[in-house]
C-alpha cells in the first residue's frame, strides 16, 4: 500500500493530544473544578492590585539611562553614537515610544509597562487553553507572574527582560493553534496516521518576528524561537525515524526471510522506492519548514534595526558597543568561575531564590506529573526557560531583572502544578488537604519574595504606596523614598536637578561625572557629552579611548556646570572599588579642567556642583 505523504505546506503541531480519549476529553472542554470561580476572581483581583502598584514605581538608575537615550532618539540622535549605553537597542525604542505617547514624566514608561503586562495576562490565559486545555490555569499563571514582576519593584522592572517576557508569551501564543472551546486543536492526520501540519506559515513568521524583537531587547531571548522550531519539527522527525525503522525491518524480512526459505534470490522493493523517497522528502520538509519560517520572521526586526543604524551612519557605533565593549563587561563575572558552578548558581537562583509560590507550584507539577496532552506544552515551556537560563549564566551578573523574561514561563508551569494539586484535593473530597494546600501556598509566598536590595519587605512597600495613592500620588517626598536604594537617593537627584534648573540657562549643557543620568532629565538640561554616565571612563578595557572621546565632547560643548558624584562604587560593573570622585585622581585631564575653569558652588548629599567661573 502506498503511503499518503503528509502535507508539507505547514509545520507539524507538537501540542496534539496523543490518544483518542485525550482528544475527546479536550473537545468536551475543561472539567468542572470546585472553587474555580473564586480562584479566578482572586487571581484577577491580585493582578489588578499589583498593576496599580507598578504604576507608582519611579526610575532606578537603569531606567534613567534608558530614558535619556530615548530622549536623544526623539531629538534625532542615535543610541551609542549620541547617547551611550551598552544595552541592546530595543529597550531604547520602547522608552522612546513611552516618551512620545506620554511625555517625559517617569510614570509614562510605567503606563506602557502595565498595558504590556495586562496584554500578557490575556495571552497567558489563551496560551494555557491551547497548551493545557484550560484557560483558568493561565489566569492563575498570570497572577503568579505579575506577583513576581511587581515584587521586583522599581529597580528591576521596566527592564529589557520585562518587555522581552511579554514578547515571548506573544510569540508562543501566535504559533500555537486554536481549538474548539479554547482547547488545543488535535493535529489532523493522514490515512497512514501521520501528523498533519497545524500552525499557518504567517503565524510562524509572526512568531519569529516577535522572538527577533525580544532578541533586540536581550539576544538570548531570541533563542526561544530555536526551541519552538525544534518542538514543531519533532513530530515529523519522529515519524521519519519510525518509517525508516519499519521499512528497514520489512526489507530485512523480504531479503532474508521468505526468499531464503524458497531458495530464491533476495529482491529489493524497487517499485516502492519512488513513493518512499517522496514521503521521506515531504516529512523532511515538514520538519525544516518551521525553522525556516521562524528564522525568516526572526531576522526581519534585526535587519530593520541594522538598516536604521546604517542609514543614520551609526552602524559602526552599534558594532563597537555590542561586540567590543559589552563582551569585556560580561567577562568581569567570569573571573575565577567555572561553567558548572555558574550554571548551578543560575539555575538554583531561578528555582528557589525569588518566589516561594513558583517553587511550590513546580514541585507540585513534578510530584503529580503532566498528563499526556500536557507534556508537549510542558516540554516547550521548559525548553524556552532553559534557553533563558543559559543566557543569564552567560551574562554572569545574576541581577534579579535578568530573570525577568523567564518568570511568565515559569508561572505557566507552576500554575499547572498548583491546578493539578487543587483538582486532586477537591476531587477526592479531602477538605483538609485543600486547606493545607492553600496554607502552604500562602506560607511559601511569605517565605520567599522577589523583592531585593531594599530595606523593607514588599508588603510594607505596598502599604506605603497605598498611602501615596490615597493622597492622589502628590506626596513626592514619599515617592522619592520609595525610589531610593543603596547609594541612590531620588530626593537628592531631584534637588540637584532643581538647583541646576535655577542656575543654568535653558539650552546650556551640563555634565554629570557619575552614574545618575536621571539628573539631566529632571533638570531638563542637555548633556554635554554622549557619555550619560562614566562607566566607560572607569572600566579598564575602555578607559583611555573613552576618556579621550569625553574630553573632545566637553571641548566641543563646554558645560555650564559639572556635577561630581561620590560613593557610586560598582565593582561588578567597573571592575574596581573606586567611586567617581576618587577616579578624578587618575584622570588629570578632567580634574584639571574642573580646577581651571570651574568653582565649587554647592554640595548636595553625594554631589558636588561646580559652576563655570
Amino acid at each position: 500500500m502506498r503511503d499518503a505523504a503528509p502535507d508539507a505546506t505547514a509545520a507539524p503541531a507538537p501540542l496534539a493530544p496523543s490518544s483518542e480519549s485525550a482528544r475527546e476529553r479536550l473537545a468536551a472542554g475543561p472539567p468542572r473544578v470546585v472553587g474555580a470561580r473564586a480562584i479566578r476572581a482572586a487571581s484577577l483581583g491580585v493582578i489588578a492590585f499589583l498593576l496599580l502598584q507598578v504604576l507608582t514605581y519611579g526610575y532606578g538608575r537603569d531606567q534613567g539611562i534608558y530614558a535619556m537615550v530615548a530622549r536623544a532618539v526623539l531629538d534625532g540622535g542615535m543610541p551609542y553614537r549620541d547617547a551611550f549605553d551598552f544595552k541592546p537597542p530595543g529597550i531604547f525604542l520602547i522608552y522612546a515610544l513611552a516618551r512620545a505617547l506620554f511625555g517625559p514624566a517617569q510614570w509614562g514608561i510605567r503606563v506602557l509597562e502595565v498595558l504590556g503586562l495586562a496584554g500578557m495576562c490575556l495571552a497567558m490565559a489563551s496560551l494555557a487553553a491551547r497548551l493545557f486545555g484550560d484557560r483558568r490555569i493561565g489566569v492563575v499563571a498570570a497572577a503568579l507572574a505579575v506577583l513576581v514582576h511587581a515584587q521586583l519593584d522599581f529597580w528591576h522592572t521596566a527592564q529589557p527582560e520585562s518587555f522581552g517576557g511579554m514578547l515571548t508569551i506573544a510569540a508562543l501564543l501566535v504559533a500555537t493553534p486554536r481549538g474548539r472551546d479554547g482547547a488545543p486543536r488535535p493535529a489532523p492526520r493522514g490515512r497512514d496516521g501521520a501528523p498533519r501540519p497545524a500552525p499557518r506559515g504567517a503565524a510562524l513568521v509572526l512568531s519569529g518576528a516577535l522572538f527577533g524583537a525580544a532578541g533586540l531587547l536581550k539576544p538570548p531571548l531570541a533563542g526561544g524561537g530555536v526551541v519552538l522550531a525544534v518542538a514543531l519539527a519533532a513530530p515529523a522527525l519522529a515519524e521519519l525515524a519510525r518509517r525508516g525503522a519499519a521499512r528497514a525491518a520489512v526489507q530485512r524480512w523480504i531479503d532474508a526471510g521468505p526468499t531464503a526459505l524458497q531458495g530464491e534470490p533476495a529482491r529489493s522493493a524497487t517499485p516502492a522506492s519512488g513513493p518512499v523517497r517522496s514521503t521521506a522528502a515531504a516529512l523532511l520538509w515538514a520538519a525544516l519548514r518551521p525553522a525556516l519560517l521562524i528564522a525568516l520572521g526572526g531576522v526581519l526586526p534585526v535587519l530593520a534595526c541594522a538598516a536604521w543604524f546604517a542609514l543614520r551612519g551609526a552602524l559602526g557605533d552599534l558594532r563597537e558597543v555590542l561586540f567590543v565593549f559589552t563582551p569585556h563587561y560580561t567577562a568581569l563575572g567570569w573571573r575565577g568561575a567555572s561553567v558548572l558552578g555558574m550554571a548551578w548558581y543560575g539555575a538554583s537562583e531561578w528555582l528557589v531564590h525569588y518566589s516561594g509560590p513558583l517553587a511550590f507550584g513546580l514541585a507540585c507539577l513534578v510530584a503529580l506529573h503532566p498528563e499526556r496532552h500536557e507534556r508537549a506544552g510542558v516540554a516547550l515551556l521548559s525548553g524556552v526557560i532553559a534557553m533563558h537560563l543559559v543566557g543569564v549564566v552567560m551574562q554572569a551578573k545574576f541581577f534579579p531583572y535578568h530573570y525577568g523574561a523567564t518568570w511568565p514561563l515559569t508561572a505557566m508551569l507552576a500554575a499547572l502544578g498548583l491546578w493539578k494539586a487543587w483538582q486532586r484535593c477537591t476531587r477526592s473530597g479531602a477538605k483538609a488537604a485543600a486547606a493545607a494546600l492553600l496554607a502552604a501556598l500562602v506560607a511559601t509566598a511569605f517565605a520567599r519574595s522577589a523583592t531585593k536590595d531594599v530595606a523593607d519587605d514588599y508588603i510594607e512597600r505596598c502599604a506605603k504606596r497605598i498611602a501615596v495613592l490615597a493622597t492622589g500620588a502628590r506626596d513626592q517626598a514619599r515617592l522619592d523614598r520609595l525610589a531610593s536604594v543603596a547609594d541612590v537617593n531620588a530626593a537628592a537627584n531631584r534637588e540637584v536637578a532643581m538647583w541646576l534648573r535655577e542656575r543654568v540657562a535653558p539650552g546650556r549643557p551640563v555634565f554629570v561625572w557619575g552614574f545618575e543620568p536621571v539628573i539631566y532629565d529632571l533638570a531638563d538640561r542637555p548633556p554635554a557629552t554622549r557619555y550619560l554616565y562614566n562607566v566607560p571612563q572607569r572600566a579598564a578595557w575602555a578607559r583611555q579611548e573613552a576618556r579621550d572621546a569625553l574630553m573632545r565632547d566637553l571641548a566641543a560643548s563646554p558645560p555650564a556646570a559639572i556635577v561630581v558624584e561620590r560613593h557610586d562604587v560598582f565593582p561588578s560593573v567597573t571592575g574596581d572599588v573606586i567611586d567617581s570622585r576618587d577616579t578624578l585622581n587618575g584622570f588629570p585631564e578632567l580634574a584639571g579642567l574642573i580646577e581651571e575653569r570651574y568653582e565649587l558652588a554647592v554640595s548636595i548629599e553625594d554631589f558636588e556642583i561646580h559652576l563655570e567661573r
